[in-house]
């Protein structure tokens, strides 16, 4: 009796795990076919990566592009990333004679995310300064990657991007430029799961909409907080960075790029006020809002790469590579 009973557990427990195991893997096969036709930031951010990127080899940083990588439509755009691990062309580091070279610090925004690559606020950039002066030439180069923080920017400049002898550093801030990395790394399935992640944005959306107190601009508030964790590990940075700035003799410019949740009444202009008063005793280092840049007048979604997504369109890359030539051709 006692034997029959346990091989009939026996053989309900192996139903149930085929049974999931079956439905999960119906369950991946009908989501990426789904997604194949329709974009979803999550998944489009899971593609990304998933597939191109990779471990950093280099000290103190999380993780880097896969050299060579190539999407042919990642979140409605081509995506190259070149022989260095750089969406943006094929530079040596030995930098060209009468070349002035630019390099620019930044997270998925500067990457260009949702934007194609000649409209990224860095080719823009890059194409007006060329045009202003047909007898120097000018390289920005692009070093944006998703997700960094400015603990990975600095160590990306201080491993890498110092290699390419720049003339000017541009970093493009953002409020989740505190943002810590989470310490363990992502489990299988999130990395190779397209219905995990599904899931887990379903999930992750329910909770936001029942976690009423905690809205993006409580989030960031508390990020920048006097006394939080956060908002000390990235003062540390601010210092290494004006301490690079000095001991290489290369000016920085600091591109203040505004979260376009709101921008008539923007809500961060403490956190602004914050970074200002950083960067204020630095011989070398300037800083610039872009906010003024932006229409106040249109809907901040005209500026969103979607209506889920308030990463810059190419409107709003656009509204930065002004911001930034009007500051240069002031300092050149």
């Amino acid at each position: 009796m006692i034997k029959n009973k346990l091989i009939s557990l026996a053989l309900g427990c192996t139903a149930f795990v085929l049974a999931a195991i079956f439905t999960f893997a119906a369950g991946e096969v009908v989501t990426r076919l789904y997604y194949s036709f329709r974009k979803n930031y999550d998944i489009e951010m899971w593609r990304y990566a998933a597939q191109g990127k990779v471990k950093s080899r280099l000290p103190g940083l999380s993780h880097e592009h896969r050299k060579g990588a190539y999407f042919k439509d990642l979140y409605g755009t081509e995506v190259k990333i070149n022989s260095k691990g750089l969406r943006d062309y094929e530079y040596d580091y030995l930098k060209p004679k009468h070349c002035y070279r630019v390099l620019v610090l930044g997270d998925s925004i500067t990457f260009g995310w949702g934007v194609d690559f000649s409209q990224t606020y860095p080719k823009l950039l890059e194409k007006k300064l060329n045009e202003r002066s047909p007898g120097q030439k000018f390289e920005v180069i692009n070093s944006g990657v998703g997700n960094y923080n400015l603990r990975d920017e600095l160590s990306y400049l201080e491993y890498e991007g110092l290699k390419y002898s720049p003339d000017l550093i541009i970093l493009g801030f953002f409020l989740n430029d505190a943002e810590r990395h989470d310490k363990q790394p992502p489990n299988f399935l999130a990395r190779h799961s397209c219905f995990y992640t599904f899931l887990w944005s379903h999930w992750n959306a329910f909770v936001l909409r029942m976690n009423f107190n905690k809205g993006y601009r409580k989030y960031y508030s508390e990020l920048y907080k006097d006394g939080s964790s956060a908002r000390e590990e990235f003062d540390s940075a601010a210092q290494e960075l004006i301490e690079i700035s000095n001991k290489n003799n290369i000016p920085v410019l600091v591109l203040m790029i505004p979260d376009l949740h709101s921008i008539r009444d923007y809500p961060f202009d403490q956190v602004n006020a914050h970074i200002k008063k950083i960067f204020l005793k630095a011989a070398n280092i300037r800083v610039v809002e872009a906010l003024p840049y932006f229409d106040s007048a249109l809907d901040p979604l005209d500026y969103w790469v979607s209506k889920e997504d308030p990463h810059p369109n190419a409107r709003g890359h656009k509204a930065l590579a002004d911001c930034l030539y009007d500051t240069l051709i002031k300092i050149l």
